[in-house]
């Protein structure tokens, strides 16, 4: 059993067998739980010292030390604490530390601190100070994320050199399974992860074999080398699998089932209620929680009203001068566009051609002779898309998104690419990554489509605030030097 086992496809090191004891498996659970304690306990601190440090700042500041102000004090250090306690509680930020990756327990601790923070200003504008003003939570939020993410920075990387995170067999599975397990929990783990081996009817040369189903027993009975069981396997009988469940309590081993399916989606699963049962899905992306929801929202209504009120004003009645001196027609061209869960909206531009019969069906191409001068130009500049922020102030069109297509493109394409027709799960935008990385102009070859909506779809999966403020500030960049592809 000392031997060294083989290692997984795509690993960089082997795992090797390490014994042991119970003993040693409850002292490391227990080290973990003391490290929990410790992030809590410091960011409990880095909450009260940047809090009341700044708001004695600007107590001093307004009008001294008043007995009154001293005397409300602490109940307000009381009411502060129970209400950080209970926000940390309801947000789970500490429900799981160890493994946990160090930018999502950041973002935790912004939404609970965020929370938190809101919470706070009511109680102290209502009942404590409300002759001060509430600036000091500004300041006091940023210094307490600064604090509590080297904290759990230091943590996560102390736990990481001392101990093994995550000691392990399996029952069944093949390799494409394991190999697939073994990467995820080294994604969380780091490489304090070691895999035993396992058990199953057919030995895979993958991993160390340790018998047969039958055999799980008698190796529990002599073993104590893992901290969890994993079973992929659902042939066994349910007797049998109690049998194990029961086994693995009275060691203290955790039993575990891990879905066959758990690599058919790309971005991973998750586990809900339906009707009292539970079921495994894809997970979601993160414009389907309401929170991000909000946030997009918010921010494109914020956006665009900044630039309707503050650019509009001055650069339309320049822009709608040149498009008619130049040639007659429409100042505005609005064409039908595929919009969110496919529905037609009329997309908004300033018109850059000569009025053409062709504009539904065929894209502008390089040196297209229905553009005019001035329209070259402003497709260049992306200008004639600013009519656009009126969609997105409608709710047809975010600021930030795939690009909208026309409709015949959408009924052509989406029978040639498998993604195409995910591009359409959230709103189209005015800019987008696709866009901003270079995938944007006329597709004569599939595969430029084919990059274009793989962009979109990478968008979709992986979007943040921070990920719309760098496309916002990459099209602006472009904007100011000029596109190749912008024809």
């Amino acid at each position: 059993m000392n031997q060294i086992l083989t290692q997984l496809p795509g690993l960089k090191e082997p795992f090797v067998r390490r014994e042991i004891a119970i003993s040693d498996k409850t002292r490391m659970e227990r080290n973990t739980d003391r490290y929990l304690y410790l992030a809590i306990a410091l960011d409990a601190v880095w909450l009260n010292l940047c809090l009341f440090g700044f708001l004695l700042v600007q107590i001093s500041y307004n009008q001294g030390f008043e007995p009154a102000v001293m005397n409300t004090l602490p109940y307000l250090v009381l009411c502060i604490n129970v209400i950080w306690l209970l926000t940390a509680t309801f947000t789970n930020v500490y429900q799981v530390f160890e493994g946990v990756k160090l930018n999502l327990k950041i973002k935790d601790l912004f939404w609970s601190v965020l929370i938190y923070l809101g919470l706070i200003s009511l109680v102290y504008y209502q009942f404590f100070f409300s002759v001060f003003q509430t600036h000091f939570l500004i300041p006091a939020f940023f210094s307490f994320l600064l604090l509590a993410g080297i904290s759990h920075f230091a943590i996560r990387n102390y736990i990481r050199n001392r101990t093994v995170g995550l000691t392990y067999a399996v029952v069944g599975g093949g390799g494409s399974d394991l190999q697939h397990l073994q990467l995820v929990l080294s994604s969380l783990y780091g490489d304090h992860v070691l895999c035993v081996g396992r058990f199953g009817a057919e030995a895979i040369p993958e991993v160390s074999n340790l018998g047969d189903f039958e055999d799980i027993e008698a190796y529990l009975n002599k073993n104590s080398s893992i901290s969890k069981l994993l079973y992929f396997c659902s042939d066994l009988s349910k007797q049998s699998v109690k049998n194990i469940i029961q086994l693995c309590r009275n060691r203290y081993i955790d039993f575990e089932i891990v879905p066959l399916e758990v690599d058919l989606f790309e971005r991973g699963i998750q586990l809900e209620q339906f009707a009292h049962l539970p079921i495994f899905r894809r997970k979601q992306e993160p414009l389907c929680l309401l929170q991000n929801k909000i946030l997009k929202r918010v921010f494109d209504i914020v956006f665009s009203l900044l630039v309707i009120v503050l650019i509009f004003p001055w650069l339309f009645p320049l822009i709608i001068l040149m498009i008619k001196m130049e040639s007659k027609g429409p100042v505005f061209f609005l064409q039908k566009r595929t919009g969110y869960w496919n529905k037609p909206f009329n997309c908004i531009k300033f018109r850059t051609m000569e009025v053409n019969g062709k504009s539904d069906r065929q894209q502008a191409t390089r040196r297209d002779s229905r553009i005019t001068q001035m329209g070259a130009i402003f497709r260049k500049t992306n200008i004639d898309e600013m009519p656009q922020f009126f969609n997105v102030l409608k709710g047809d069109m975010s600021v930030v998104g795939p690009r909208p297509h026309m409709l015949q493109h959408t009924e052509d394409y989406s029978k040639l690419i498998d993604k195409y027709m995910i591009r359409h799960e959230v709103k189209p935008g005015i800019t987008g990554w696709a866009q901003v990385s270079g995938w944007r102009g006329p597709t004569k070859e599939l595969y430029q489509m084919d990059k274009r909506v793989e962009h979109d779809v990478n968008y979709i999966e992986n979007w943040s605030f921070w990920f719309d403020c760098k496309c916002i500030f990459l099209t602006v960049l472009n904007m100011a030097k000029g596109e190749d592809n912008a024809f």
